[in-house]
């Protein structure tokens, strides 16, 4: 089994860099709520590497209704892409978010992640944003007592 773990606001913050935000200043990887007591981040991990990264935080999205956690961030390596970390850290995510009675969670994915999350059982709500810089997005959820 694919080791997944609770990991720092501070040890999610290289891959994000690399991953998700390479053009913009290490700064912009800092999320608002990474700090917040309810917030947590999970690592995959290959030979001690965080080679997979999610932080979900408690937020609500009206187009969402009922979801109250959201993650943001979620990005894996290009080494290790395919090899089941991302699913690995949606499974672990699943389960810590039940044991918190956390019905559903949400994400604004990029169109490129789309095709990941719903095979993961996402669906799709509203229609495509744009975030500057970034690209093309959807929101998506999750509902955990569907699973």
């Amino acid at each position: 089994m694919m080791e997944v773990q609770i990991i720092t606001a501070e040890e999610v913050i290289p891959l994000r860099h690399d991953v998700l935000r390479p053009h913009q200043p290490r700064e912009a990887c800092i999320y608002p709520d990474d700090a917040l007591a309810s917030t947590f981040h999970l690592g995959g991990i290959k030979a001690q590497q965080i080679v997979a990264i999610g932080s979900f935080s408690e937020q609500s999205h009206a187009q969402a209704p009922g979801a109250t956690y959201q993650l943001r961030g979620m990005a894996s390596s290009e080494d290790v892409r395919g090899e089941g970390y991302g699913r690995a850290l949606i499974e672990e995510a699943r389960r810590l978010l039940k044991e918190r009675q956390v019905t559903a969670w949400w994400c604004n994915a990029r169109v490129t992640a789309l095709p990941f999350y719903e095979r993961l059982g996402l669906e799709r709500v509203g229609e495509p944003f744009l975030i500057e810089g970034i690209g093309l997005h959807y929101v998506m959820i999750d509902r955990l007592d569907d699973k």
